[in-house]
Parts: structure tokens; sequence; C-alpha cells
């Protein structure tokens, strides 16, 4: 019966994996992998893509691979399954291997990020880490310490900030705090509790911004108190039961760390993966009351019902606190930014264009948008992360909603497996050297058997026959399908050149697909890259966009560039009525220009792009000496991005100078004010700091305000208003740098 049983359960458990199956050949809109058939679904169950870590023996940090050792992929083509891809593994040498490799992360930056960690902890960064005494030193300070205990911390002492927090020595982010200021600055304290960096700050020294902060979450240490109360409290009534509780806390605890093997520095904290160890600590936490009931009754011969109340009453005060202190920056009651963004960014942008968006917080809300409340589906989302795989290029040639299925020129079996993974420039005899050729010709050419090379070891790939490649600009054609108006005739060029560098010797198949989707569509269909964008996903094409809103748009034309601002937001000129309309009359903002609240950093990405937005407006219509409208402007930033929700900085600055140009005195000094005292106040703070401290945590920080006491003071001298001015040299002459002492 039990091996019945058992079966059964089992066989029901495994079922539900027919659920990714049965989804993924309904070939749904986000259908991540397509995990369709066997051998698509066996790597989206072992998360493949996600890479391994090795466990048991594997290279530390700095080893380089002396072997690549390649095995078979097979992928369904037609009905049958064959190799269509090549699965490497690289070998190492024995001397750069070590047992149960801590340090063993080899990819992109780690050894860089390792080294910081070395140098942390021997006070060396030098030298190849092959000592075992070191790899353990790593697993206890960065994986035990750091990335276990100080979460472990957060939930049962306090936190300091909703910061994630990457290095113990940067005192400002990711730390516990308890909210009992002798506890809290105590070294010795710190270095003796886990999950601690060493050292502290004076707590009476902070500024209102860190006292206020909404995420400063303060317990006093109660529920670790009746935690540990409960704990042994359980050990010594039932050690059986707590042996079990106990391998369930270690093995969904630091067990997980183990296996994980987790780098520095993860992308975003991983708190959420050790919930099962912290809900079992609950447990404990729950078997104080009849610890104390035990207590109250036996020792204090209290009456049973007052012992049960009054245990009940102290140890329920732990969780009452944990909510009142968390439910400011936990609750997302009226956000709706993710949203609101999404939205933001489909209205930017015309009738059945093309997106190309870089990483999940741009995309799945732009998803969330189209496919939950219906908005802009005539849109195509394209991902640029997904883009360098087969599955996810042939899904646009499906139609999606209202969006019609994106033209590409190379067939699906060119891109098929490891087909285009490298196209490398070769320019054929007979040639001259790196001649000009349209796109569509050089995608017809990369499908060629012709273009395809052999490297004499079995190897074969595409060859592209040169470096400089245009997209042709038909005026009439993009007039006519509504892409072009007929008064945009400056810089009017017939073509778009893309030209590579002669130190890139090919191109990834992502650059390729790129290069498909706009040499295949650009004639009928706007295309957009969103301004959170990494650079070189351009492919060199910033001269020849314009930003309409969170967009920029391709256009037939040099549009020029702004340099002084970062990532793609100078790309490209400014469509300033289309932009001021989307800014002023169609954004929302996530309610946090209504609602006072906090505002968590996940955010960031988003609210940074429409501020650096409406920071490029405001200077060009002041450029223009459109005062009006840049005020307007000014004035909408901070309407949208308060102080009581995005803490005013240096950022606010160049507003504020909008302000003043157009006369709006009254406008900025509002501002003025509010920053002068926040900047006050971090002086102050900063003269608080010992050296070590300050040079590790806060050192950029100084030198960002001392810059905004600078400008703060020459704006307020340009309003002639002299007790205002004098107000201001109150609160910030003192800190003017040549007067300023920095403690060493």
């Amino acid at each position: 019966h039990i091996l019945s049983f058992s079966a059964v359960l089992i066989m029901i458990a495994f079922s539900t994996i027919g659920v990714v199956v049965i989804r993924a050949n309904a070939d749904t809109p986000v259908n991540m992998n397509v995990p369709s058939d066997a051998m698509r679904l066996l790597p989206y169950l072992n998360r493949e893509q996600y890479g391994e870590r090795a466990l048991v023996k594997g290279p530390h940090f700095d080893a380089r691979p002396i072997k690549v050792n390649k095995s078979p992929r097979y992928g369904l083509v037609g009905d049958k399954y064959e190799v269509v891809d090549e699965k490497y593994e690289y070998e190492y040498a024995s001397k750069d291997q070590i047992t149960f490799p801590r340090i063993g992360h080899t990819e992109s930056s780690r050894p860089t990020l390792h080294r910081r960690w070395k140098k942390y902890l021997t006070g060396n960064d030098k030298g190849k880490p092959t000592s075992g005494m070191y790899n353990m030193k790593y697993m206890f300070s960065y994986q035990f310490n750091w990335m276990y205990w100080r979460y472990f911390m957060w939930n049962f002492v306090g936190k300091q900030n909703g910061s994630q927090g990457y290095e113990p020595w940067d005192l400002k982010a990711g730390h516990w705090e308890s909210g009992l200021s002798a506890f809290d600055e105590s070294s010795l304290l710190r270095k003796v509790l886990p999950g601690s960096g060493e050292g502290y700050y004076e707590q009476d020294a902070i500024t209102d911004v860190m006292k206020n902060n909404e995420s400063k979450n303060h317990y006093f240490f109660l529920p670790l108190i009746f935690g540990l109360f409960g704990l042994l409290f359980h050990a010594r009534n039932s050690p059986k039961e707590f042996m079990a509780i106990m391998m369930l806390f270690l093995m969904t605890g630091l067990g997980i760390i183990i296996y994980s093997n987790q780098p520095p520095n993860e992308p975003r904290e991983r708190d959420y993966v050790l919930v099962g160890s912290f809900m079992t600590f609950c447990i404990w936490i729950g078997m104080a009351v009849p610890a104390l009931y035990s207590i109250f009754k036996e020792r204090l011969s209290l009456p049973s019902l007052g012992a049960a109340g009054m245990a009940a009453i102290l140890v329920l005060s732990a969780p009452f606190i944990m909510g009142f202190q968390n439910f400011d920056d936990h609750s997302r009651a009226h956000h709706t930014a993710s949203r609101d963004y999404a939205s933001n960014f489909l209205n930017s942008v015309d009738e059945n264009a093309v997106i190309f968006t870089y990483g999940d917080n741009d995309t799945y809300p732009l998803w969330y948008a189209q496919e939950v409340e219906g908005i802009r589906r005539d849109v195509r989302v394209v991902n640029l992360s997904l883009i360098a795989v087969d599955w996810y290029i042939n899904k646009l040639r499906n139609k999606v909603n209202d969006s019609p299925a994106l033209k590409l020129t190379i067939p699906a079996e060119g891109y098929r497996g490891k087909n285009k993974n490298q196209v490398y420039f070769a320019t054929p005899a007979g040639i001259e050297n790196n001649p000009e050729a349209p796109i569509e010709a050089i995608l017809n050419y990369m499908n060629d058997s012709r273009s395809i090379r052999d490297d004499g070891a079995g190897n074969r790939f595409n060859t592209l026959p040169t470096r400089n490649i245009f997209i042709p600009a038909n005026r009439d054609k993009l007039i006519a399908n509504g892409l072009l108006s007929a008064s945009d005739t400056i810089n009017r060029i017939g073509k778009i050149p893309i030209k590579f560098s002669d130190s890139k010797g090919y191109l990834l198949k992502d650059e390729v697909a790129i290069l498909d989707v706009i040499g295949s569509n650009f004639a009928d269909r706007a295309i957009y890259f969103a301004v959170t964008c990494k650079n070189e996903k351009l492919l060199g094409l910033n001269d020849y966009m314009q930003m309409e809103g969170l967009g920029l748009r391709l256009v037939p034309f040099d549009s020029g560039s702004d340099r002084n601002l970062p990532g793609l937001y100078g790309s490209g000129r400014l469509d300033i009525d289309k932009t001021f309309d989307n800014v002023m009359t169609k954004w929302k903002w996530g309610n946090f220009d209504t609602v006072d609240t906090y505002v968590n950093g996940s955010y960031g990405a988003e609210v940074t792009a429409m501020k650096v937005i409406m920071l490029r407006l405001s200077s060009k219509l002041t450029e223009m000496r459109d005062n009006e409208r840049a005020a307007l402007v000014a004035n909408k930033y901070f309407e949208s991005f308060p102080h009581n929700n995005f803490t005013y900085d240096a950022s606010i600055i160049p507003f504020i100078n909008v302000l003043v140009r157009a006369k709006k005195y009254d406008d900025a000094k509002k501002h003025i004010r509010i920053l002068a005292i926040a900047t006050n106040q971090n002086m102050t703070f900063y003269e608080s700091l010992d050296g070590e401290v300050l040079a590790s945590s806060w050192r950029d920080d100084m030198r960002y305000d001392l810059r905004s006491v600078n400008d703060l003071l020459s704006i307020s001298s340009q309003m002639e208003d002299t007790d205002f001015l004098k107000e201001m040299e109150g609160l910030l002459k003192e800190y003017m740098p040549s007067q300023t002492p920095v403690k060493n």
C-alpha cells in the first residue's frame, strides 16, 4: 500500500511538468524557452541558462581553462531530433583546482570582486588564491556571514535601510541595526554577532533623511531573544523533535548557501531563497510561549490562565513590532509605477512600432501592460537579452495580439542552434576591402552557402564580406507609411550607415538578428530602442536616433547627439513637441506624485529614465529660450518626484537652474531650501565620522555634497534676494571646500 501510494504521489507531482509542455505548445505570446519537446524541456528544467557552479572540485576565480570539451545538443528538426548545437565545458589544470571550491567563480567581473574580498580578508589582493584556508575564510565571511547571517539579523534584529549592501566595509548600505544605539555602535558586539562588518557610526549624528527612512526597521533584538529562548526550551523538553526542526533550519539555510555557492556580488538580494530557514526559526519564537508559561506557572506560581496570557502577550510583542516597523516600506498599496512606466513607454511610440528593450525591468512591465491591461497591443516588444537564441528569434515571426509578424530575411534554419552564433568579417577574393553594401544584400549573403567558411578544424561558420553596411532610406515610401514627415528634410540622407570598426572581428547572433529586424522592417514600421539599453546594442546608430519620450526612434537622417548626457539619453536629437506632450499630458507617475510612500530601489532604472528625459527636455527648451515651457517641465519634475518620496540631492540642481533662468524664483527657493537643509545635515554627519569610515563609505557622497554647496550658493546669489542669500550662507558657507576640514 505504501509503495503504491508513494508511486502515485510521485507521478502526480511530476505530472505538473506536463502543464509546462502544454502551455509551450499552445505558443502563448510570452513563452520563455519554448519547452515544447523533450530536448527543449530538459535544459529548461535543469536551468542550464544560469550555468553551473562546482561544489566538490573546481577552479579558483583566477584560473584559465586549458581545454574546451564539446558535446552535442539535439533539437527537433521536422519530426526527428538532430544535432543543432554544442555544449561547451571548460577543463582546467589540476594546479588551478581546489577541493570544495567556494572561490570558483570565473565569469565576467567576478575575479575583480573576489580580489576586493581577498584584500578585505587578508590585506592583500595579489597572488593566486589557491589556499584552502582562504577558501574556507571566504565561505565563512562572505557566504555564511554576509549572505546568510546578515539576512537572518535583518529578519530578527532589525535593518539599517533598504539598500542591498554589497560589501561589509561599506557602512551606509544593508547592515543590521537593532534600534539600541549602545549595541549598534559597539565594535566588539559587531565582531561577536553574526552578519556584521566591523564598526559602525554614531546614531545621534545621523540626518533626518537617514532617521526617517521607512526601510529602517528596528526590532530591538526581541524576535531573536524569543527565538533563542524557545530553541533552548525545545531542545531541553523534546530533543528528538528539536533535532528534526534544527535539521530543517540548517538545510533550508546554510545548506542552501553551500549548495548555491554564491559569488560576489549578487545582482539582487538573495534573502528570498532562505525563507524556509527563517520560517523555521519562527517556530522557536512560538515555542517561547510555552517556555515563558512554564516559568510563570512553576517559578512565579501564577495561575494557568494568567501565566498563559502573560506569556502570549510578551511573545506577541515581537511580531507586533515587526508588523508595525515593516508595514510602511513593504506596503505596495497605491503603487502603480511599473504599470505606469510601461504605459508611458508604449504610448511614446507610433502605431505598429517595434521596441527593442533590455533586461527584465524594461520588458516585463510592457508584457504585463499588453497582456493583462490590453495597452497598445499593436506594439511589438523585442527583448535584446533574449534575441541571441533561436527560439526567441522564431517567435518574432508570429503575429502577437494586434502586432503583425515581423519580417525576417534570414529563415528559421539560418538561426537554428549554433548557426550564426558568430559571423566573421572576411572579404572574398577579388572584392575591394570593406565595400559599402545595402543591408538586404548582406542578410541574403549571410544566408548563402557561399558565405560559409571552414577553419580547417571541422568548424564551419558564416562570414560577412564588409564592415560598411547601410540601410536604404526611401523618402517617398517612408512618408507614405507615415514614418517620416514631408516637412522634415533637415540633414536628410538616402541611407543610414552602419560601420563596424576594424577591431571588431565578428558579429554575434544577437547583433545579426537586430540587423535583420531593422533591415527587414525599417521601411514599414517605426523602430525604437529603450533609452535604458546598453550603448553597444545600438550598433553605432546613435546619431540616427530621435528621442520621443522613453523611446529612441531610428530616423533616416543624421540627427546629432548630446554627448553630455550618460548612456543613450543623449543619443540623436530630441523631438521637443512630442516629448513635451508625452511628459506634460500623457505620462503617469505611479502615484508617487500624490501619495507619501516608500519608493523601493527596484524602480531605479525606470525612474532615472523619466528624470533624465525631463532634464534633457527642459535643458533643450532653455537653450531655445523657451523659458516658460522649460519651467513647466521643471515644475512637473518636482511635482512628480517630490522630496518626501525621492530625497533631493545634487541631481535636482539642473532643474533649479531652469527655474532661475525663467525667473521663477519663488518656485526655485522652496527646492533650494530643502536641498540646502539636507546638505547641511549631510555635512554635519560626515564630520562626525572618523577618517577610515568616511573613506570606506561616504567619501564620494561628501564630494558630491561639496559640489552642491558651491552650486546652491552660486544660484542663490543670482536671485537678487539678500535675505534668502544670507539664509543659504548660514546653512552652507562654513562647508565651502576651502573651509572644510576633511579627516584622514
